[in-house]
């Protein structure tokens, strides 16, 4: 089962078309059907490739076999002469979206109401001097324990 891809084309001013051609005859040596090439321009590198500061870019598409890609981009790299960069993708065919817009006629469809419970949220203000007092007691014998036992433990060594 064939695909379409994508194989964009990095190349130098000065033999871009002598490349552009090597590598059409490539694609058609690996039975490479609807080869379409587009040159997108020269344009100035984001820095320098092989001492190159400008560069040809092409982007041809075609529709192959995914095991004739190998032979594509084994005599790619070859091409080290013209050629700077390549990349090689395979291009998703977009599916036409069966989304249509839906008419909802209100008369048909009625939602039930839905009632919302009321909840009444009353609080009072207690002022300080009705506040009740609080007070944590702990009886003399639990508390005279308790205090006995953190006096007795000592860390290191203990004086006799």
């Amino acid at each position: 089962m064939s695909a379409m891809y994508e194989l964009m084309i990095v190349a130098t001013t000065a033999g871009s078309e002598s490349l552009v051609s090597r590598v059409e005859k490539f694609v058609k040596d690996a039975e490479g059907v609807n080869l379409k090439v587009g040159k997108l321009g020269k344009k100035q590198l984001a820095y320098p490739i092989k001492k190159q500061t400008e560069a040809d870019y092409f982007l041809l598409e075609f529709e192959a076999e995914g095991t004739n890609l190998k032979g594509i981009t084994d005599k790619l790299r070859l091409e080290q002469e013209d050629l700077l960069r390549y990349m090689m993708l395979a291009k998703k065919e977009a599916k036409p979206s069966k989304k249509k817009g839906k008419k909802v006629e209100t008369s048909q469809k009625e939602e039930p109401k839905r009632e919302t419970a009321k909840v009444t949220v009353v609080t009072k203000k207690v002022e300080a001097s009705q506040k009740p007092k609080e007070s944590k007691k702990i009886d003399g014998k639990a508390k005279s324990k308790v205090a006995s036992k953190a006096k007795g433990k000592t860390k290191g060594k203990s004086k006799k």
